[in-house]
Order: C-alpha cells, then structure tokens, then sequence
C-alpha cells in the first residue's frame, strides 16, 4: 500500500489485501514502540503478544537513521516474539493530522466520496493536495429546514502516512488499517463497559513523550478531539531548567518524586528539607495547570453543544498517566473523578503485563482489538 491509498473513513484506512481478520496493534511513539495482539486462547480473548520497546536513538541521529533504527528494533521484536502475522493496524496524532465535526448538506456515502476535497477544503488548515482525507457519518439531521447529516472529518499529512508506512513495511509487516490515536480507544471503551450506563460523558487524557490525545467520549462515540503540545517531555523539561540537570536525570527526579498532594506530606518534606521533591512537585504542577486549562476549555466546548451534557470522569493513559500522585492532584483540580486506564482490565485471561506500563497500552490494544475489513 501506498501512502496517495484513500483513508476510507475516519476510523480506519484499509490497504488491498487478502488475509485473517487478526491484525497487531503497532503504536509507534516518539518515546517507545508499544506492540499488542489479541487471539483466541480456550475459547476466550486473550493478549497472545505484547511489546514495550524503548526508542533511544543517537541524539544526532538524522530522521533518515531513526527512521532505519525504528525499523530496526520493530523487526527485531517480532522475530523475538516469534508474531507471524503480518496485518496491522497503526494509529497517527500530532499536529500533522487534522480532526473536525462539521455538518455538511445531506448526501450520500458515494456522493461525499467524490465530492470530498472541495467539501472538506475549507475546513482544513493545510493544502488540500498534500493530505490523505476521510470521513465517517454520525447523524443525519434538520436544520432549518434543511437537511444535513453530521460528520467526522479527517486530513493527515501524506508524508506523515508515508513515514509510517516505511516504518511498518520495513519490518515486514502490511499496514491494513490506519486510525487516529483518540479513535482507537472507542473498542477499548467498549470493552470496559459495564451493565450499568454511565452518567456523563467520558474524557481520555492520553499523555504521551511529546503530545497529549484529548478525547470525549459520549455513549462510545468521540465528540471532542484535541491534541495538546503539553506532555511527558515537558514535564521533565520544567525539572530541568528549575534544578539545572540534564535531561536522564531530571527524568529519574519525576519519576522519584512526582506531585506532593496531601499536606501532611509537604510538611513533612519542608520539616526534612527535601528541598528537591519540593521543587519536583512546583515545576510539575506548574505545567499541569496549563494542561488542567486546555482540560477546562474542551470541556466548556463540548458542553456548549447541549445542555444536557456532562463530563463524569476522566481516565488517564500514556507513559505519563501513573506518575506519582498525578490523578488526585488532576480530580482535586477538575472536580471529577480521575483513574488510571488498565486496558486489559477485560480480559478473563492472566496478564504479564507490569501495572506500571499497562497505561502506556491503551492505543495499541485498542487497535489490537480492531479486525480487517470491520469498516465494511
């Protein structure tokens, strides 16, 4: 498959292939591969394979030889572990892929197809001739007398896609789906509902190395979609310039230390002068509050849509997600209770996976879950 294939709908991009249903799940971050594959084990679901592999490139390594490095430790993992299917499924965010909810003038699936790019022109911010677009319908409605149908638009860069690709084809594998990393954890969602129906909606917090996925999700369908530049990395960017370390350092300092919440604890850190998990905690609280910002401004967003809406928790992800102390200190700013996401929680089988990575896995479970041809 090439990178000019059409994304078929916002949910998936389907390359032309002959093949099982079972697809790998790759999530390539900036900061570690994340690997899953679900199969059938006595007849129940179970995780077959998983893989967390950290990326630690030269640091003056051009993209070309990450690129070959990516490549490279993708490859070897798969022959380690022995994965001998070759569909996948991966997953794209970043400021190079544009999610919008527009209401277009009804029409049907093939008329949109072919009318896409003068349709979906003016709602993206990129030129029209240099992404990949696609569409998924939601609803149709009335408007004012006339009829229109509610829709999720999605423009990602070409030389994003084809990054990606040569990513994957490199090791081997054959790209069969390409989703957005918030899209993703839908089939997560629906996997860790209970009985009981929820009250309010649901926000993600996937808070990677370099990029933060917001999501709303209401009834297991994505309403808000946002990709925030506040992350990991600027977490410890904050330790290093408050204590003047490098950056392995500072690292090990947010890990250590993280947020000190409860205030017999910071009395306890002043009265023993821990001057540096004092700081730790000022120079990562200090970041959150612009992220608790960003929460708070999609939050007024989708609220405004109806008036019936509501958030009733938010869930963390990501590498970040387990940092000390990190989702009571979100809860006591937001007002809302705040978890940490196990996305194998729905298994009835056991799992190897360490509770401390298990948050990092929440994109690529979710496209783990996905099979070949389910957009049909």
């Amino acid at each position: 498959m090439k990178a000019g294939a059409a994304l078929k709908k916002a949910k998936g991009l389907a390359a032309f292939f002959t093949g099982p249903q079972d697809v790998v799940g790759v999530d390539i971050g900036s900061y570690a591969l994340k690997i899953a594959q679900f199969g059938q084990e006595s007849g129940q679901l179970a995780l077959k394979s998983w893989g967390y592999v950290e990326l630690k490139p030269k640091p003056d390594a051009s993209p070309e030889e990450k690129k070959a490095y990516t490549i490279n430790e993708l490859r070897a993992f798969l022959i380690k572990k022995g994965i001998r299917v070759k569909e996948t499924a991966t997953a794209l965010s970043g400021n190079s892929v544009i999610v919008r909810y527009v209401k277009f003038p009804r029409l049907t699936k093939s008329e949109l197809t072919a009318t896409l790019a003068t349709e979906a022109e003016p709602f993206i911010p990129f030129d029209i001739n240099e992404v990949q677009l696609g569409f998924h319908i939601l609803a149709e409605l009335v408007e004012e007398g006339q009829k229109k149908m509610e829709t999720v638009l999605v423009a990602a860069k070409r030389d994003l896609i084809s990054a990606r690709l040569d990513v994957l084809q490199g090791a081997g594998l054959t790209p069969t789906i390409i989703d957005v990393d918030s899209f993703a954890l839908e089939n997560v969602y629906e996997r860790l509902q209970g009985p009981k129906p929820e009250l309010g909606a649901t926000l993600y917090l996937n808070i990677g190395h370099m990029v933060t996925n917001l999501s709303i999700l209401e009834s297991g369908v994505t309403r808000v979609v946002r990709d925030i530049f506040i992350s990991g990395n600027t977490l410890t960017k904050a330790i290093m310039k408050a204590f003047q370390m490098d950056q392995a350092k500072a690292e090990e300092a947010k890990r250590s230390y993280g947020i000190i919440v409860d205030p017999a604890e910071k009395e306890k850190a002043l009265q023993e002068g821990q001057r540096e998990a004092l700081g730790v905690s000022q120079a990562i609280t200090g970041v959150v509050k612009d992220l608790v910002a960003e929460v708070h401004r999609s939050v007024d967003f989708y609220l405004s849509q109806g008036p019936e809406r509501s958030i009733g928790r938010i869930v963390l992800m990501g590498g970040t997600a387990r940092l000390r102390n990190l989702s009571k200190h979100l809860a006591g700013e937001l007002k809302v209770p705040v978890s940490v996401l196990d996305p194998f929680s729905f298994l009835k089988t056991s799992v190897d996976v360490p509770a401390d990575l298990t948050p990092a896995f929440g994109v690529a479970a979710g496209l783990a879950l996905r099979r070949n041809r389910d957009w049909a």
